[in-house]
């Protein structure tokens, strides 16, 4: 029974250096996308040559660190309820509860289109992504969101605008919270229905 308690302090040492790191690439990425290894390692308190142990090299350390994103922001998504409410509500939640965990990884949504194709972004993504399609399949189902926009072009109009927001709060352009605001605006605006087919735009 006590060895579910306890751990070996070699083995828990390493997890804890670990942790460190990751949260000290995040914290520096959000500044500097283009940070060194080196300064990760003395951000976080060790060793270049226990970051290696880790991590086999700088990919190795921002593949780990967008699983944990990635995991984060599909929690975060879950936790806001996106079967709840109007589609518009639910997607209001949705949107904040997932920008607030993207900021504090907005270093990766810079870095990670240079590194990785883009079917292997949205092949990682696809965890976080699959609610967020099916809250817009229940909005165009219901009429409130536009039904003549695929599903797969409304994510990735709202992925462009969170990726853009990320860049503006990294480049020091917008707060975190003008960011939010700008987001939930031009996201809500690109789902909203259209006229009705065989209504007059002019009246």
């Amino acid at each position: 029974m006590l060895s579910s308690f306890s751990e070996k302090p070699g083995r828990a040492d390493a997890r804890r250096n670990a942790e460190l790191i990751l949260a000290a690439t995040a914290e520096l990425l959000a500044t500097d996308p283009g940070v060194s290894l080196e300064r990760v390692a003395a951000h976080a308190g060790v060793s270049r040559a226990t970051l290696y142990h880790h991590f086999a090299g700088r990919d190795a350390l921002l593949d780990a660190l967008t699983d944990r994103s990635i995991s984060e922001v599909k929690t975060a998504i879950e936790t806001a309820h996106p079967d709840a409410g109007s589609p518009a509500e639910a997607m209001d939640r949705v949107l904040r509860a997932a920008w607030r965990v993207i900021g504090r990884y907005r270093g990766l949504v810079i870095v990670n289109p240079g590194r990785l194709e883009r079917a292997e972004l949205r092949r990682r993504l696809e965890p976080a992504l699959a609610p967020v399609r099916a809250l817009i399949a229940r909005g165009q189902g219901s009429g409130e969101f536009d039904r003549e926009l695929p599903a797969d072009w409304l994510i990735g109009v709202i992925t462009d605008v969170i990726h853009a927001a990320s860049r503006r709060v990294t480049a020091g352009e917008m707060s975190p919270e003008d960011a939010e605001r700008a987001l939930l605006r031009t996201a809500g605006a690109a789902l909203a229905a259209g006229h009705p087919a065989g209504v007059s735009r002019d009246g």
